[in-house]
């Protein structure tokens, strides 16, 4: 084979090569890009199916809808942990409305606290 041939060569697969790894740098972080985009949107979808069921359980807990009672008067519902596991709640629980913007207070450790509404 001639030299020039031999050196054209080596330039081409040189050329080449550096165009092959920055096609591959390339996907590979869009591939990581995808993988992140993906762990976020599931943790949204996670959160908007959870959406449903916290509905459920407030309107369970304010008396809008019944939750089933057993002999002991006590309310059972089950409902999904943050790793989609199922968790069986037992309540016993007293509601009463509140008027207007009336402040709720609560005692603990022997001291009077405000309640602040969940947000």
């Amino acid at each position: 084979m001639p030299p020039w041939f031999e050196t054209s060569l080596a330039v081409v697969a040189a050329i080449a090569a550096v165009f092959f790894f920055a096609k591959y740098r390339e996907t590979a972080a869009a591939l990581h890009e995808s993988e992140r985009m993906k762990q976020k949107l599931s943790k949204d979808l996670d959160r908007y199916r959870d959406v449903p069921q916290l509905r459920a359980l407030r309107d369970g807990l304010i008396g809008e809808r019944n939750l089933p009672v057993d002999d002991e008067g006590r309310e059972h519902l089950l409902i999904r942990d943050s790793v989609r596991k199922l968790v069986h709640i037992t309540v016993q629980r007293t509601s009463e409305p509140v008027s207007g913007d009336q402040p709720v207070h609560y005692r603990a450790g022997g001291q009077e606290r405000r309640l602040q509404e969940l947000e």
